[in-house]
């Protein structure tokens, strides 16, 4: 029996998780505050079954900076929680972050779910080049794996490679205020958790720094 993460109706707030970072490779400065919110519209395809499934992905997040180069999130979105990290390795023209996370949710028989946990982890590659004061862009590969423990007894999994890119806007005379457009596309190495196939994404986030 195939199981997917995401639910078949447009709109509906669901999914495995995001897919995506709205993340450059310039982390905050130590003691700096982000706060964010977040909608995604993507598709996940699955291959063996042909069949497209929209979903329309909601988050809200805050990150705050811990050392020189590194800082942490907590990202709430639509059925879960994810923890994640960054840490610059590189401050030049180019510079080079690489990107963690954990996302976790407990999810119910309803839809396209199956009652159960579920755990993801992605580890990522950022490269940032800042044209202006208001501008940088942003691209890189993730890795991203996938388990699921059904209530009922069973598991599936599944491992995904993938990549990203964003621009990320910076307005107001404060400076304080971004906006973040990204796309990021995902290919099924192995398994079937979210899909056997691919996952696309297209989204926007809004963030604001204290």
């Amino acid at each position: 029996m195939r199981i997917r993460c995401e639910l078949g109706i447009v709109g509906v707030l669901a999914g495995c998780g995001t897919y995506t970072t709205y993340q450059t490779a310039e982390p905050l400065a130590s003691g700096r505050w982000q706060g964010s919110i977040a909608a995604t519209p993507g598709l996940f395809y699955d291959v063996p079954s042909k069949v497209p499934t929209p979903t329309v992905i909601t988050e809200i997040a805050a990150r705050r900076g811990v050392g020189a180069d590194t800082d942490v999130g907590l990202k709430l979105f639509s059925i879960g929680s994810e923890l994640s990290v960054r840490h610059r390795v590189v401050n030049e023209q180019w510079q080079w972050a690489v990107l963690g996370a954990f996302a976790f949710a407990r999810t119910e028989e309803r839809g396209g779910f199956t009652e159960g946990v579920f755990g993801e982890m992605r580890l990522g590659v950022a490269a940032t080049r800042r044209t202006s004061s208001r501008w940088a862009f942003t691209l890189g590969p993730t890795l991203t794996g996938s388990y699921w423990s059904f209530a009922g007894g069973g598991n599936a999994r599944g491992l995904m490679a993938g990549a990203f890119a964003n621009a990320e806007w910076t307005f107001c005379s404060c400076k304080r205020w971004h906006l973040v457009p990204e796309l990021s596309f995902h290919a099924t190495l192995t398994g079937d958790v979210p899909v056997d196939g691919v996952v696309t994404m297209l989204g926007v986030a809004l963030a604001r720094d204290f």
